[in-house]
């Protein structure tokens, strides 16, 4: 086990993700402990409770969700803390909520702490939406405890030497799969596209009367997650887009990966109604026993084992072949809020080591931190740590110096025009590219 433990935490340690630049260090001393109590202690004096209103996606009134299980926990500690502090969490759509600050923030409704979709980070941050975090708390951290989370996530909310974000559930696409069919049918967990495309074939059956298909894709434009033909993209080429931020999509690569796509879809290991089928649909599907694999993101994981209508422990997390995306949601504080301070401080708990224990245990998240890893202990029923863990290491994130809004939906076009009859594959990512580069001003 200390093999693993040690393994683990030379992963975590790694902090040369793609597009991040460096990290400044500050040995400055840190504040005295009654200093930030002080915060909370005054604000309450006048008699009033002070709110701190948070938008995310968590609805911390929900208890059969691991990871607001886990936020009502860290709310709690906090509101003890701190008297007179209210935290009041207003529950948004994850898919819009970044844009629904930006408009906020313009008409004085904007949340004090606000969880940002990273492909919109680029324009929070150009909007000056964020305070820098120097000016809060992270100006007294030591080196060692900057040390302790530097990693690309870290990074990538960084501009001119500030950083303005803390990355909360570190997330990566990969699959899950249903670890008592694959042993059952004698097979490994696949990790090349063939081997997940024949795993797949040999999965696809019916099981007590119910048809279960080998691999559960998703290709709506409206709202999902990353699908495959982005790894396979990553695999070939590295990256999804030319240095000066254009699509990179209409070549042979992408012309493979929807060849590969059609091939699921025409042996029939994906249903064809997967062509306007979003990921919330692979994931109520994928609870009910429909599928054996699916596409999926890592941060789902313990919601769909408490879902599952099977026993949901059997539930497994691998990250696809090929190249993978690598995100998660940037919490930061707002620069207009009234209350700043104490906003920091409850954000700044959220990342610390107890909190990111509860992330880990109740959330069945991925760690925050190097010190955490030292503090858990990997075993068959979250074994799914090492796979995220390996993801992150190898993984991709895009460029935090240019909008890329839309390229998860965006890809998902050439496979929905393939799927309804488009034959020409090379226009049909061409076509693709073209709504891409003209959403984001290329």
């Amino acid at each position: 086990m200390k093999k693993v433990i040690a393994t683990l935490l030379a992963v975590l340690m790694i902090g040369s993700l793609v597009a991040c630049s460096g990290t400044p260090s500050t040995n400055e001393t840190p504040a005295p402990a009654n200093e930030t109590k002080d915060v909370a202690v005054s604000a309450g004096t006048n008699g009033e409770d002070v709110t701190i209103r948070m938008w995310t996606f968590l609805d911390p009134t929900n208890t059969s969700n691991g990871r607001s299980i886990a936020l009502q926990k860290m709310i709690d500690r906090f509101e003890s803390e701190n008297p007179g502090v209210k935290i009041v969490v207003e529950p948004q759509q994850w898919d819009t909520m970044t844009g629904k600050f930006m408009a906020a923030a313009t008409t004085g409704e904007a949340p004090d702490i606000m969880w940002c979709a990273r492909d919109e980070l680029f324009g929070v941050l150009n909007a000056g939406l964020l305070e820098p975090l120097e000016n809060l708390f992270m100006g007294s951290w030591t080196q060692d405890q900057i040390d302790d989370v530097d990693d690309g996530f870290f990074r990538f909310g960084e501009r001119d030497g500030k950083h303005y974000t803390l990355c909360l559930n570190k997330n990566c696409t990969g699959f899950f799969y249903r670890e008592d069919l694959l042993e059952a049918a004698g097979l490994e967990v696949p990790t090349t596209f063939d081997e997940l495309y024949n795993a797949a074939q040999v999965l696809t059956r019916e099981i007590d009367g119910q048809q279960v298909y080998g691999l559960g894709m998703s290709f709506s434009t409206e709202s999902n997650d990353a699908q495959a033909i982005v790894n396979w993209l990553l695999q070939e080429q590295g990256t999804l887009f030319n240095e000066d931020g254009t699509a990179k999509w209409a070549n042979e690569s992408g012309v493979a990966a929807l060849e590969w796509i059609k091939k699921c879809i025409d042996t029939g290991v994906t249903p064809a109604d997967s062509v306007n089928k979003t990921i919330e649909d692979i994931y109520t599907e994928f609870a009910s026993g429909k599928y054996a694999m699916t596409i999926a993101s890592a941060v789902r994981l313990g919601t769909s084992r408490a879902n599952a209508s099977f026993d949901g422990s059997t539930i497994q997390f691998a990250p696809l072949p090929g190249g993978t995306i690598i995100d998660g949601w940037f919490a930061g504080v707002y620069s207009g809020s009234k209350n700043k301070e104490l906003a920091g401080k409850f954000l700044e708990l959220m990342y610390d080591n107890e909190s990111d224990l509860l992330w880990i245990n109740d959330g069945a998240q991925a760690p925050n931190r190097k010190s955490t890893v030292e503090q858990i202990t990997i075993d068959d029923s979250n074994k799914y740590l090492n796979s995220m863990l390996e993801a992150f290491s190898d993984g991709w994130l895009p460029s935090n110096t240019q909008a890329f809004v839309g390229w998860k939906l965006d890809l998902n076009r050439p496979v929905q025009a393939i799927l309804t009859g488009e034959t020409d594959y090379m226009k049909a990512l061409s076509d693709a590219e073209t709504i891409f580069n003209t959403n984001n001003n290329r």
